[in-house]
């Protein structure tokens, strides 16, 4: 423990300042199997009117806002246009009783709710008119926690599903053209780039996060497994810590850090620094094939049935499977 109850003088800045960056160094440039981790996602169906009820929109050409009204025995949820903590994704309005563009998707970006109005503010200007015309909203893509540094494998537990790392410039429009002429089971999950959600109106604006898209648009709440490589929040407090890093890790990354503070402090030579720099970062990567385990160590794995691996009796034994990198 620190002798301190708070990080301010200038060289503990500097000691904590430098112990970050030898955290990012060291786990980010290897995927450590300590750092892999499991999380779920569920995903948001399609919000259409219920049957007895009618949800309409309204809207005036060249502004970049509209309203989504709702009447009958139902009412809008906040999560119907914006979510909260780790469950984030973004809204989009699709007037499916407009004369000109029935299948054009609107990103809203941000509004506000009540029992059955829905006020919001679009990413684009609306092309023409909408006076009370059918109108659902669907959600497609999520924003991922900021613990995800990356997404590892991808399974839905009643049928199987494609990952694809995609590009971080690829738009959602782009990637799937008209993707909310079909809705259904997740088939695949496309991963890469930083987006913003959609949240509540006059908020502060959202951190950009990574994002999951998901093909077909999802009609249900369905649940998506995921492993991802995590990633640690810096520290900050004199009582944070490293959760889930081994101490030999925690060494090497004090070791970094100290190298570090060697050259702020003493304005040592810097082929020296350099040398140190690489003896360190040569016994992380020894470290780490030490982590990841020998291949021999390594056990085979067979089918529940007793079979060879891929070769069940059943071919249900693929439901499920994982699809994606490395």
């Amino acid at each position: 423990m620190p002798d301190v109850t708070a990080f301010s003088a200038t060289e503990d800045l500097a000691t904590l300042d430098a112990l970050n960056t030898a955290t990012e160094e060291v786990l980010s440039s290897k995927r450590w199997e300590f750092d892999i981790r499991r999380a779920q996602i569920t995903l948001r169906p399609r919000l259409q009117a219920a049957t007895g009820d009618t949800q309409t929109v309204n809207a005036t050409k060249g502004a970049a806002s509209a309203t989504v009204i709702r009447s009958g025995a139902t009412f809008f949820q906040a999560a119907d246009l914006y979510g909260s903590g780790d469950d984030l994704y973004v809204t989009r309005l699709l007037a499916t009783g407009a004369s000109s563009f029935p299948n054009t998707a609107f990103r809203v970006i941000d509004g506000t709710q009540s029992l059955t109005l829905l006020g919001l503010t679009l990413a684009t200007p609306m092309p023409e008119t909408l006076s009370s015309v059918s109108a659902e909203l669907f959600y497609a893509e999520y924003m991922l926690p900021d613990t995800v540094r990356s997404v590892l494998r991808v399974t839905h537990q009643d049928d199987p599903v494609t990952l694809e790392q995609v590009d971080p410039t690829v738009e959602f429009e782009e990637l799937y053209p008209r993707p909310q002429i079909e809705y259904g089971t997740p088939q695949v999950i496309s991963v890469g780039g930083y987006d913003t959600p959609t949240v509540v109106a006059a908020s502060d604006a959202p951190d950009p996060a990574l994002r999951m898209m998901v093909w077909p648009v999802p009609d249900d709440a369905y649940v998506l497994d995921y492993t991802y490589h995590y990633r640690h929040a810096e520290l900050a407090a004199t009582t944070d810590t490293l959760q889930g890093v081994p101490p030999n890790v925690i060494d090497m990354i004090v070791d970094l850090a100290a190298i570090s503070m060697k050259a702020f402090y003493d304005d040592a030579d810097s082929r020296s620094i350099a040398r140190y720099r690489a003896i360190a970062m040569d016994s992380v990567e020894n470290m780490h094939q030490r982590h990841g385990g020998m291949f021999a160590e390594r056990k085979r794995i067979g089918n529940w049935d007793g079979s060879a691996r891929g070769q069940g009796s059943d071919s249900r034994v693929s439901r499920g499977r994982l699809i994606g990198g490395s």
